[in-house]
Parts: C-alpha cells; sequence; structure tokens
C-alpha cells in the first residue's frame, strides 16, 4: 500500500513540475513573444520528464512511452497519416462546401520558409502536451480502473490543459474534448506515446499550413469548419479504435 501511494506522489509531482514547464513554454510564445523563451523551457520539459522518469522507474522517456529503443518507421509513417487524415478530410468538406476559402496561396519558396520552423517548433509542444495529458494519465491509471474511464480523464486533462482557449466557445470546447478521446488511443493498445505524438504533430503542421501559410478564411454558411471537424472526429474515433484493435500486433 505505501509502495502504491508512493508511487502515485511521484506521478502527481512529475505531473506538476511538467505542466509548469509545458505552460512557461506557451507563456513565453504567446504572450512574450520569445522563440527563445519556448526553447528554453521546452528544452527543460524534455530534461525534467526523463529525470521524473527515471526517479519514477528508472527508464527516463520509455516511462512516459516514448522509448527511442522501441520507435521504428512504421510508427512516424502511421502517425503521420493519421494526422493529416484527421485535419485533411475536414478541411477539403469545408473547402467543397464553401464553409472556408482559399484567399492566398503564397510562393512555394515562401510556403517553406514559413512552414519549416513552425514545423520544427511544434514537434516539441505536440510530445511535450502528449507526455503531460496522456503519458502521466496513462502511467498512473493503466491497470487500475476501466480502460474507458482512462480515456475520459485523460480527455478532460487535455481539454482544461488549454488554459488560454477555455472561453473560445462549445464548438471549440467539444473538438478539443474529441480530440484528447482520438489521442490517447493508441496509447491504449501499443503502450507507446509514439504514434499519438506523430499524429499530433503532423496534424498541428497541416492546419498551420493549410491556414495561416496559406492564407484560409470561413465563409458565413449553415455550417462551420469546427462543427465539421467536431463531427469528423466523432466518425473517426471507431474507425482508430477498430484499427488499433486489429492491428496492434503489427504496430508495437
Amino acid at each position: 500500500m505505501k509502495k502504491k501511494q508512493s508511487d502515485i506522489l511521484k506521478i502527481a509531482i512529475s505531473f506538476a513540475v511538467l505542466f509548469v514547464l509545458y505552460h512557461s513554454a506557451e507563456y513565453m510564445l504567446l504572450f512574450r513573444n520569445s522563440i527563445f523563451g519556448f526553447f528554453v523551457f521546452q528544452f527543460l520539459f524534455f530534461l525534467f520528464a526523463w529525470i521524473l522518469g527515471n526517479w519514477n522507474n528508472k527508464n527516463g522517456f520509455g516511462f512516459w512511452g516514448l522509448s527511442f529503443s522501441k520507435l521504428k518507421i512504421k510508427h512516424v509513417l502511421t502517425g503521420i497519416i493519421l494526422g493529416i487524415l484527421l485535419y485533411g478530410i475536414p478541411y477539403i468538406i469545408s473547402l467543397s462546401l464553401g464553409t472556408e476559402f482559399v484567399s492566398n496561396i503564397p510562393p512555394w519558396t515562401d510556403i517553406l520558409k514559413a512552414s519549416i520552423p513552425f514545423v520544427f517548433g511544434v514537434i516539441f509542444s505536440s510530445f511535450s502536451e502528449d507526455v503531460l495529458t496522456r503519458g502521466t494519465v496513462f502511467r498512473l491509471l493503466n491497470n487500475k480502473i476501466k480502460t474507458g474511464w482512462i480515456i475520459l480523464i485523460s480527455a478532460t486533462i487535455y481539454l482544461l490543459n488549454h488554459i488560454f482557449r477555455l472561453n473560445d466557445g462549445l464548438d471549440t470546447l467539444s473538438y478539443l474534448f474529441l480530440l484528447g478521446v482520438l489521442f490517447i488511443i493508441p496509447l491504449i493498445f501499443t503502450k507507446s506515446l509514439w504514434i499519438t505524438g506523430f499524429m499530433h504533430w503532423s496534424g498541428n503542421a497541416f492546419f498551420y499550413i493549410t491556414h495561416n501559410v496559406i492564407q484560409t478564411k470561413d465563409n458565413l454558411n449553415y455550417v462551420t469548419p469546427n462543427q465539421i471537424f467536431v463531427f469528423w472526429i466523432i466518425i473517426l474515433i471507431p474507425i482508430i479504435w477498430y484499427f488499433f484493435s486489429r492491428f496492434k500486433s503489427k504496430l508495437i
């Protein structure tokens, strides 16, 4: 009993430390416009994730499901493909329905110049958020409560972790919660964060390139892009669940 209480306390302390570092990085980027500050705190996040992983179970990043010895090219490709499908399908639907329209497409050289720094930086924020909102929850609750509760708790923490977006309306809150449900499914089946991390990263990169670099604007319509996104995630959740339940042995 004392050992279990000690393990819970360690993970709780780990979550608190990583939470502060993650949001310090977000604060530096959003409110100080400091890319340097962002990378400093992201570096500290992963440094402490490694230290705390060793403290919890003497296996560094492996404790959070990011063992480099278990990383395979199929994890990278599966995550990237799923991330592009996650954001690409609703984007195509929005353009087809006229809910969104492309207002400007810069030259391809400008697209590359604008995309590369973001694509590089967002890989750190995507994986750090996955460690914080999914890795910690999974390590704390796996084999202790039912899987459904793990998913709901992780999704709720993922939603609440977006502390600067909690006033953005029901559509935003809905898709954030549903993304939290979707993103933990690969972790549930593979016990690894790699696929989730690359899925999260490629989705963020795709959205940024198609909405900020290639400028896309909303059009007044009977349905919003966020509502289309919500409906698509609802459809995708059982598909992803079936996919990983069917092919988990090939994806581990």
